[in-house]
């Protein structure tokens, strides 16, 4: 018999909706609260964007073919905010993509500021606890069986034994601290070769980021870590940008200083902002995640029109009542990564799912969910999408350090389609684990005559069958995936098998409709089939 694993179809819409966090309206009017202030103009600053832009930032532009510099990009008016100021009011972070200032005020204030006639419009802050994408069943131990797994799952070698490390891209990480960073040998290289480029708290206002939360280190080191003489991340050439945005404990996390350092990473010219955060229920409802309607989604989304790639990860709700992927996972734009046992390339159980509310692909990729990181002084294992997505994060530095001409989405297509189970996806797994062989050699026509997938019809419905049942070196291989593909690009159902013997699983002709697609992998082969 084929033993079956089953990964359910998770939809993408649900009945039940969680709970917002939502602040009461009776609040006194004395309450301080925080606020967005939006204005109505702004003033060209100067004709030379190099006055508030970087030289990286506005090359990274040229290559993406975005707008070289717009009024998004224009500092906010200074005489604006100085006004708002005189009122009593306390301003935080402005934001040149919203035209707007963070403050804190009471109501009363706040309706003084409203009347302003360079005010636009005033909106209530939303608060956010920052959910970060691990998991705290962590190991002290530094398995190496683990460690070359992580790379191998990859294909990661092919990268290292070029001498390809991500020389030349510049990576904005943001987190809770980055204690150790500074003397952990871990990333020593980092150090001697001035590799962090620049530092910043967005909480404290100060450029130390050394304290605080082990969370940034460990993601770092998924990125850029070596350990002894082995990679843990796969950009140990990269140059950093470090922000700590989140505070401890993770409560009333203020969306101002994700804004912040979205937007610092912009101007000093990040290529790629690595983000193992997540916003998700008790903020949000499932309906929610479709792209467009929190912030963080629609900064994300502005960053990637500013010629950055982000990469974010899908979070760790796959076991939870929330299952699918926080914001901004769910923006089209920002490539998602979901986790894998890196052992055997499957979906690791706590892996959030996709698809977006209005069924587009999520997770896009996805990369060992169990991971050697390195946190302050110590090197220990460590589990969650928070190490899947900063070793893609060092992956994709490889990648376009290879590609430099092509823009962010340009390596975004083709990062999903280094996936290796590309072109069949499902909404546990993407398109796969990305594989650096991908980038070093054409992929040879499929030989039918070898395709070891079957598709028959017979009068009970659809058989598939599989006649070659020898385990591959690489495990990942070794299990077959389907899906059924509707019309409109989305998935009536998906499975995944382990093969165990030369068997036959029948699919009822009730499960297909017209225009539907049946797409199976199996080591490296597709076979399709259309109704």
């Amino acid at each position: 018999m084929v033993e079956i694993k089953m990964i359910s179809l998770k939809k993408a819409v649900k009945l039940s909706f969680l709970t917002v966090l939502l602040f009461s309206s009776a609040l006194t009017i004395n309450a301080q609260e925080k606020y967005w202030i939006y204005f109505k103009n702004k003033t060209k600053p100067s004709e030379n964007p190099q006055e508030y832009l970087s030289s990286n930032a506005l090359q990274r532009r040229v290559a993406a073919r975005s707008a070289i510099c717009d009024s998004t990009d224009w500092p906010v008016d200074s005489t604006s905010i100085s006004r708002i100021k005189a009122t009593g009011a306390t301003a935080g972070y402005p934001s040149r993509w919203l035209n707007a200032v963070a403050v804190t005020a009471n109501k009363e204030t706040i309706a003084r500021i409203k009347a302003m006639p360079f005010v636009k419009s005033v909106e209530p802050m939303q608060y956010f606890a920052a959910k970060q994408a691990s998991l705290r069943n962590e190991s002290p131990k530094a398995d190496p069986e683990l460690l070359e797994a992580q790379i191998k799952s990859m294909q990661g070698q092919e990268f290292i034994k070029r001498g390809i490390n991500g020389k030349g891209i510049r990576i904005a990480v943001f987190d809770g601290g980055f204690p150790g960073v500074d003397t952990n040998p871990v990333f020593e290289h980092l150090r001697e070769n001035h590799q962090i480029i620049k530092t910043y708290d967005f909480v404290k206002k100060t450029e130390f980021v050394y304290g605080y939360m082990t969370h940034g280190s460990a993601v770092l080191s998924c990125i850029a870590g070596i350990y002894g003489d082995k990679n843990i991340g796969l950009a140990t050439g990269a140059e950093f940008l470090l922000a700590r945005t989140e505070i401890k404990p993770e409560i009333k996390v203020e969306e101002e200083y994700w804004m912040a350092a979205m937007e610092w990473a912009d101007q000093n010219g990040a290529d790629i902002i690595s983000s193992s955060l997540g916003y998700t229920d008790k903020r949000y409802t499932v309906k929610q995640m479709n792209g467009r309607s929190t912030l963080v989604t629609r900064a994300a989304t502005m960053a990637a029109k500013k010629g950055m790639l982000v990469i974010n990860a899908m979070g760790n709700d796959g076991r939870e009542n929330w299952e699918v992927m926080g914001a901004p996972a769910d923006a089209d734009s920002v490539l998602s990564i979901g986790g894998i046992d890196p052992f055997t390339g499957y979906h690791i159980n706590f892996s959030s799912f996709g698809p977006t509310a209005d069924y587009r692909l999520k997770p896009n990729i996805c990369a060992p969910g169990a991971a050697i990181v390195a946190s302050s002084a110590a090197v220990k294992k460590g589990y969650g999408t928070s190490y899947s997505t900063p070793l893609v994060s060092g992956f994709a530095a490889c990648v376009w350090q290879l590609n430099r001409e092509k823009s962010n989405m340009e390596i975004f297509s083709i990062m999903e389609k280094s996936g290796h189970l590309y072109p069949y996806f499902d909404y546990a797994h993407g398109y796969g684990i990305p594989q650096a062989s991908y980038f070093f050699k054409e992929k040879s026509p499929v030989d039918d005559t070898q395709n070891p997938v079957k598709i028959n019809s017979t009068t009970e419905g659809i058989d598939i069958s599989v006649s070659d049942l020898s385990k591959a070196e690489e495990k990942y291989l070794n299990y077959l995936y389907y899906h059924i593909q509707q019309p409109d690009g989305s998935l009536k159902y998906y499975a995944v098998l382990d093969v165990t013997q030369n068997d036959v699983v029948t699919l009822p002709f009730s499960k297909f409709k017209k225009g539907d697609l049946l797409r199976v992998y199996y080591k490296g082969y597709i076979r399709e089939m259309n109704f």
